[in-house]
């Protein structure tokens, strides 16, 4: 059975970002020491920039040995575990592939996350057969599902929602300079609203709204009381306003339009899921895309029951050449050498498994 253990920081992204920024080495160290303390259990590690997420296949990965293995605070983490088993995690997967629960919704930086994760997985032998395979095949559905479809997509109906609570003629900030920010910006103007908008970069005012004016993004924090609202839809994974603003924010209507959340909540913001707001693109995608998950899913386990002796075989010989990776090593090889010589073995292992099953068939 597939299981998930997941820590889901979007609300805390700032706790995961020594796990984020970490080496591709330093995640292969963690998930050794991650397999040591659950029975050698197969697993993948992805990690992104607001979650961290381990499927493994037969028994479940513990919490505590993912927190330990990444350095992340226990008990900061409590509220933020979540799980999954069986055909849940299986969804999950394919799902998180898409983009659709990542900070920037549809966002494709998820598939090179995943990708990473199973070469990692690949290099130490962490991964069963069965979840090469499932990755291999998660990857290859979002691919597909990003050509066919328009995942990133924002409702007009979000900047009407946040126009209703906003006076005519009222000085607006908007930090950010996206899709999403230009949704919101069209709305205000529209409103007859004073609108600027932040940029990171001056020379690129083609990114904002008609009738918005440009505001640096690093002038932020100086200019707050210059405006009655303030509206953060960034797609950054940090923080754009913080308590230290309290004082400059005190009195102005505040809006945190992104995902992970781009203001504490001791600010006292306003966010999407305080405002009723119809999203019938995003909806009517969200159920094309549920379909298309169930199908893939239902091919994936229908081809995986027709190829239990080719995985039995497979993970026999990684398991074999687990115990002899030291006894390679000493060989001193550099990497080309090295991983040919462990491809050979790998495939001469399998061959003879198979061989040897089908003999024992025979007989």
């Amino acid at each position: 059975m597939l299981y998930l253990r997941e820590l889901d920081y979007r609300c805390d992204a700032e706790a995961l970002k020594s796990a984020y920024e970490s080496s591709f080495d330093a995640r292969v160290k963690a998930e050794e020491k991650i397999r040591k303390e659950n029975r050698k259990t197969p697993f993948i590690l992805i990690i992104t920039c607001t979650r961290v997420a381990v499927y493994s296949y037969g028994n479940p990965i513990s919490f505590e040995s993912i927190e330990r293995a990444l350095s992340l605070n226990h008990i900061r983490s409590m509220d933020k575990r979540r799980k999954a088993e069986g055909k849940d995690a299986l969804r999950h997967f394919y799902t998180l592939s898409l983009g659709i629960e990542s900070p920037l919704f549809g966002e494709a930086l998820i598939l090179s996350q995943i990708k990473e994760a199973r070469e990692r997985a690949i290099r130490t032998r962490n991964a069963s057969s069965y979840l090469l395979r499932l990755s291999q095949d998660v990857i290859a559905f979002a691919k597909e599902m990003h050509s066919r479809f328009k995942i990133r997509v924002f409702d007009a109906q979000i900047g009407d929602a946040v126009a209703s609570y906003i006076d005519k003629g009222k000085k607006v900030l908007i930090i950010g300079s996206g899709e999403l920010s230009r949704i919101v910006a069209d709305a205000m103007v529209d409103k007859g609203c004073k609108v600027s908008m932040t940029l990171r970069d001056m020379d690129k005012t083609f990114l904002l709204s008609v009738g918005t004016s440009a505001l640096s993004y690093d002038e932020r924090h100086d200019r707050l009381k210059d405006f009655d609202v303030v509206i953060s839809s960034s797609s950054g994974i940090y923080h754009t306003l913080d308590e230290n603003d309290a004082e400059a924010l005190c009195g102005k209507l505040l809006f945190d339009l992104a995902q992970p959340y781009d203001i504490p909540s001791s600010l006292n913001p306003i966010r999407l899921s305080d405002m009723n707001v119809e999203t019938p693109l995003r909806d009517a995608l969200l159920s094309e895309l549920e379909g298309q998950i169930e199908a893939r899913m239902d091919r994936f386990n229908k081809d995986i029951e027709m190829k239990a002796e080719a995985m039995r075989a497979e993970d026999f010989s990684a398991s074999v050449l687990k115990r002899m990776r030291f006894t390679i090593r000493d060989l001193c090889l550099d990497d080309e050498k090295e991983k040919s010589l462990e491809e050979t073995l790998f495939e001469s292992i399998r061959k003879a498994y198979i061989e040897n099953e089908r003999k024992i068939r025979r007989q």
